[in-house]
């Protein structure tokens, strides 16, 4: 039988809605070939947390957990970073 633990339930629930919020500004957003590539390494480390939280068990499965979360964490970051820097040159080209 599986079990989900609630500290896992919030982490799943926190990396979807910081997902689903970069996801959604990038589909408003018109300079999407820019932020392709962050939300796309974001999604792959979400893709690797899940998998190693629900269908890998064990040591192997915090491996998983931990390099999907590393890939998600640095894709977040670089995702904010490229559209703050966006933001600050449309900001500047436009005064």
């Amino acid at each position: 039988m599986w079990e989900y633990y609630g500290d896992a339930l919030i982490a799943v629930g926190v990396l979807t809605t910081a997902l689903l919020i970069c996801a959604l500004h990038f589909l408003r957003s018109s300079r999407k070939r820019r932020l392709t590539f962050p939300l796309f390494l974001g999604g792959i480390g979400y893709t690797l947390f899940l998998i190693g939280l629900v269908f890998i068990r064990g040591w192997d499965g915090m491996g998983w957990s931990l390099v999907g979360f590393s890939l998600y964490a640095f894709g977040l970051i670089l995702y904010i970073g490229v559209a703050i820097y966006l933001w600050l040159k449309q900001r500047r080209l436009s005064s």
